[in-house]
C-alpha cells in the first residue's frame, strides 16, 4: 500500500520557534493509537504527550491512515503510513526513510515501533523511548488474568515481545522509564547503558486539572448529592488483575455502617455490567452512582466534585505490575485538582504519598476502608492533604515542564549524535 503525503499543516508558528532558538530540535513520534477518537487511558495520556511534545518542538507524527485527530493537524506533520495492524508496522522504516529529511529523532511510547525504527540509526536518526510499563509483563499479566483463545501460546508471545523490547531499548539512544524502579528494573533485565536511562516521571497538565468549586456545586446537583461525602472512583473496567469487584465489596461493607457516603463511579468498560449487577443484588444503589462513560475534559468536574479519591485498584492486584514501578496518571490528575488519593501501597507511590502529604496507602482491603472512613470523618484533612498535593504536582509532575526537560534532553542527545557522525565514530552518547 503507497505511502500519503504529509497533510499541509499550518507550521509557521513553530518554524518561527525553530528560527528563534526556542525549538531546537525536530521530533519524528511514532504511534500505532487511534487518537482521532479520546478514550480514558493510555490513548488520552499518548495525545497529551504528543500535542505537549508539538508545543515545543517540530514534529512529525507517523500514524495509520484516519489515526489523528483534526486538533492535531493543526499542531504538527501527519504522515499517514498505512492502514492500522501489521502493515503499519511493517512499512513504518519505509516511512521514515522517506522522510528521514524532516527530523532529527525518533520519539515513541511503543518500544515494538522503535524496534523497527532501528535501521534509520544509520541515517543518524537518534531513538528515544519513553517507558511507561514493560509491555511482556503487562502482556502476561492481560493473558494471566483474561480468558484466552490459546493460553498455552502465553510463554511463546511474552518471550518474542520481550526479544523485541530488548532490542529497542538496548539500541535506543535515551531511554525515558517514569519510575526509579522501572529504571532499575530495565538495567537489570535489559542490559541497557544506565547513562541513557533517565527518569522523566508521567506528568499532568496541571492548566486543566485544577480544582473547579463551580463544577462541584454543578455536578453535585446533577447528581442529588445535596450533602455528604464523595468518594471518586474512575475506572475504564478492563483490566480483572485490578479486583474491581473487591474494591466494591469494600463499598458494600462501608454503606452497611453509614449513609453519609457516596461512592461517584465514572467510566465504563467490559467489566462493568457484572459489578453493577452485584450493586443492584446488594440493593446499594441510592448511595453508588455510576455516571458512565465521560468526555477526557469533564474529568476534572467529577474530580473536583468529590471529596477525595480512591485508586482502581486492590493492593493485592496491584503487586503485579508494582515490579516495575508504574507511576499512575490517575493519581497525579486527582492530586492537581486538590483531592487527596487513597492508594495501593507500593514503594513508590507510598514516597510519593508521603513526600506530598497528598494521600494514603493501603496494604489490605480492611485498611482501605479504615482510610475511606478516616476521610469521611475528617473533612478538613481532606481539603488540608488536597491543597499539599497541588502544590507537589505543580512542583514535580507539571506537563510541560517535564516536556521542556524531554525536549532539552533529546537536543542534546541530537547534536552530540551529529557530533560523531562528522567525526565518524561509534562510541556511545552520554547524557548529563
Amino acid at each position: 500500500m503507497g505511502l500519503c503525503k504529509p497533510l499541509d499543516t499550518d507550521l509557521d508558528t513553530k518554524r518561527g520557534m525553530r528560527a528563534s532558538g526556542t525549538a531546537n530540535v525536530r521530533v519524528a513520534v511514532l504511534c500505532r493509537h487511534n487518537l482521532s477518537i479520546l478514550e480514558p487511558g493510555d490513548k488520552i495520556h499518548t495525545y497529551e504527550k504528543i500535542m505537549a511534545l508539538a508545543r515545543h518542538a517540530e514534529v512529525t507524527l507517523f500514524t495509520p491512515y484516519g489515526y489523528a485527530s483534526r486538533k492535531m493537524r493543526l499542531h504538527m506533520r501527519i504522515v499517514h503510513v498505512s492502514s492500522s495492524g501489521l502493515i503499519f508496522v511493517l512499512l513504518l522504516a519505509f516511512a521514515l526513510f522517506r522522510h528521514r529529511k524532516d527530523y532529527d529523532c525518533i520519539y515513541s511510547r511503543d518500544p515494538l515501533l522503535v524496534a523497527f525504527a532501528v535501521p534509520l540509526k544509520a541515517f543518524g536518526k537518534a531513538l528515544i523511548i519513553e517507558m511507561n510499563g514493560i509491555p511482556s509483563r503487562e502482556a502476561k499479566i492481560q493473558r494471566q488474568t483474561h480468558r484466552m483463545r490459546f493460553p498455552q501460546l502465553t510463554p511463546v508471545i511474552c518471550a518474542a515481545i520481550w526479544l523485541t523490547e530488548a532490542f529497542a531499548i538496548r539500541s535506543a539512544d535515551l531511554v525515558f522509564p517514569v519510575t526509579e524502579k522501572m529504571r532499575r528494573y530495565i538495567l537489570n533485565e535489559y542490559r541497557a547503558d544506565a547513562e541513557r536511562a533517565i527518569v522523566i516521571p508521567n506528568s499532568v497538565d496541571t492548566t486543566v486539572f485544577r480544582p473547579l468549586e463551580n463544577k462541584r456545586t454543578e455536578i453535585r446537583h446533577q447528581l442529588g448529592i445535596e450533602r455528604g461525602i464523595v468518594v471518586l472512583y474512575l475506572s475504564t473496567f478492563s483490566a480483572r488483575w485490578r479486583g474491581s469487584d473487591q474494591l466494591f465489596q469494600v463499598a458494600y461493607d462501608i454503606q452497611r455502617k453509614r449513609r453519609d457516603i457516596v461512592f461517584l463511579v465514572v467510566g465504563f468498560g467490559p467489566l462493568l455490567a457484572e459489578i453493577r449487577s452485584k450493586v443492584t443484588e446488594h440493593g446499594i444503589q441510592n448511595q453508588m452512582l455510576f455516571v458512565g462513560a465521560v468526555d477526557h475534559w469533564q474529568i476534572p468536574f467529577y474530580f473536583s466534585a468529590a471529596d477525595f479519591y480512591v485508586y482502581d485498584a486492590t493492593p493485592t492486584g496491584y503487586e503485579l505490575v508494582g515490579v516495575h514501578g508504574p507511576c499512575p496518571t490517575k493519581i497525579l490528575e486527582s492530586m492537581s485538582c486538590c483531592r487527596p488519593v487513597i492508594a495501593p501501597n507500593e514503594v513508590e507511590i507510598q514516597d510519593m504519598m508521603r513526600k506530598s502529604n497528598g494521600g494514603f496507602c493501603a496494604s489490605s482491603l480492611r485498611e482501605m476502608e479504615y482510610l475511606i472512613e478516616r476521610f469521611a470523618d475528617s473533612p478538613e484533612l481532606a481539603r488540608s492533604m488536597g491543597m499539599s498535593a497541588r502544590r507537589y504536582v505543580e512542583a514535580n509532575y507539571d506537563l510541560t515542564c517535564l516536556t521542556e526537560l524531554s525536549v532539552k534532553l533529546m537536543s542534546k542527545v541530537v547534536h552530540r549524535w551529529n557530533l560523531e557522525m562528522d567525526n565518524d565514530t561509534c562510541e556511545g552518547i552520554t547524557v548529563t
